[in-house]
């Protein structure tokens, strides 16, 4: 259930007495399961479909009222969880889950309405927009019309506040009715409402400011004289080759060094991605020559997704330096790096019992046949839990970008991301390679139907339709 994964869905279907599950179902509904809520979003949905087998929904939504109630409002990822959860026992006609999310929409009104110092962060704003974006599905237009006009008398009340506070509720209005839809609708509404007035006015500076956000460069002026011309203009618009990303050269990364102390991000990424061998090897050479462990150690980051140019024996040495930018750059250039040495040094690691992750990474990206127990043993000895203290996030990374590159390991290690990651977007990400190479098993394939992730759901119907 913390995975999300489908087989929860079928253990209910199949299981004869289910109210062992019980409680462990609302504890799901109690806790926001997503491993990264920004990149997965929240399991309300998962959850809530869990809860649908027991037809019990008193036994879920009392004490999912009671903890939405005293919720702090600086908990947004459980916020968001909670309510979604509610709403969707709202929507199916449960009128406590309603009155508990209006209850909680009225008294975060209240607070912004009132509000007067602001932190570097609007929690208050967001989880109200949350619920502002959950209640215009309970009602049709007039749901939408009592928010809009809430909205409007915010923004005019309280001069911090506009539309731009709330961008995501908008766009969601403009999918509800489309762009033009709502124009109407606002334009119309205005001459009804002052505060609808004030949101509309609002709303159109919105508007031109992400026009204005867009438009990279104002138009050229082009008198056009026929359509041939604006049918051959859009010809040469399409075969105009983009512009060459420059290739960052060795010495603008010494001088950055040199200038700042470091090595800018987009400087790095491009550097890793597209500079040639000897420059690499070049930029090497130039950290092994440095003095300054900090510079040595910013020269090297660029090298973090590479295999190092020169002999690993000495990647190998700066490991063991008690610099720790030093250390922990070269055990990341040290996981992409392939050569018996290297593997050998990881083997090292795990018996002296330090950097468990890195060195784990080492013998995947050096993997042969002989090791495949043992590696397999370490992972599964792994504590997967969502702090991640052992790393096993990046160790999954590692596993699929391999995987990625053709690299060849057994289907076990694809399995075992299956069976023990939190991260869905990895989930998914292995079923993919799994499918590539057709090791998904039927058990799999069903279990995936009613998975938490609906990228996963979607790929297994449409590749293996019932």
């Amino acid at each position: 259930m913390q995975q999300g994964r489908g087989g929860c869905v079928l253990a209910l279907k199949s299981e004869k007495n289910i109210e062992k599950y019980k409680d462990i179902v609302l504890w799901g509904c109690l806790h926001n399961l997503s491993y990264d809520t920004q990149c997965e979003g929240v399991r309300a949905e998962y959850v809530y479909h869990l809860t649908t087998f027991f037809c019990d929904e008193a036994y879920f939504v009392v004490p999912i009222i009671k903890a939405f109630a005293s919720l702090p409002n600086r908990e947004n990822d459980l916020f968001q969880h909670l309510s979604k959860l509610l709403s969707l026992f709202a929507k199916s006609g449960d009128e406590d889950a309603q009155l508990a999310i209006m209850q909680k929409y009225d008294a975060l009104y209240s607070i912004l309405l009132n509000k007067c110092t602001f932190d570097d962060y609007d929690f208050e704003r967001d989880n109200f927009e949350l619920l502002c974006i959950a209640l215009r599905h309970f009602g049709d237009t007039d749901n939408k019309f009592k928010i809009v006009c809430d909205l409007g008398q915010l923004i005019r009340e309280n001069s911090h506040y506009d539309c731009d506070c709330f961008d995501w509720f908008c766009f969601c209005l403009e999918n509800d009715f489309g762009k033009d839809g709502l124009q109407t609708f606002l334009s119309e509404n205005s001459q009804k409402s002052d505060a609808i007035k004030c949101f509309y006015e609002s709303y159109l500076q919105l508007k031109v400011k992400k026009e204005k956000a867009q438009r990279k460069r104002p138009p050229k002026t082009v008198v056009v004289s026929s359509v041939e011309k604006i049918k051959n203009a859009k010809k040469a618009k399409r075969k105009r080759p983009p512009k060459p990303v420059v290739v960052p050269s060795v010495e603008k990364i010494k001088n950055e060094v040199a200038s700042t102390g470091r090595v800018a991000p987009l400087t790095k990424v491009r550097f890793s991605r597209l500079a040639e061998y000897d420059a690499k090897k070049e930029l090497a050479e130039n950290a092994v020559a440095e003095v300054d462990l900090d510079k040595k150690a910013e020269l090297l980051s660029p090298l973090f997704h590479d295999s190092f140019p020169l002999p690993h024996e000495i990647i190998i040495e700066y490991t063991k330096s008690e610099h720790e930018r030093l250390q922990e750059v070269s055990l990341g250039i040290l996981t992409n790096c392939q050569s018996g040495i290297v593997r050998d040094y990881a083997f090292s690691l795990l018996q002296a019992k330090k950097h468990k992750a890195h060195a784990l990474r080492m013998l995947l990206c050096n993997y042969t046949p002989e090791d495949k127990q043992f590696l397999l043993d370490e992972l599964n000895a792994l504590k997967v839990t969502y702090r991640d203290e052992c790393d096993w996030h990046t160790i999954g990374f590692t596993i699929l970008d391999l995987c990625a590159k053709d690299k060849e390991l057994p289907k076990e290690f694809l399995f075992y991301i299956y069976n023990t990651t939190l991260c869905s977007c990895c989930r998914y990400a292995a079923i993919r390679e799994l499918d590539k190479r057709q090791w998904l098993t039927p058990d799999i394939i069903e279990e995936c139907r009613y998975d938490s992730n609906k990228n996963i759901t979607e790929y297994i119907n449409q590749n293996y339709p019932v």
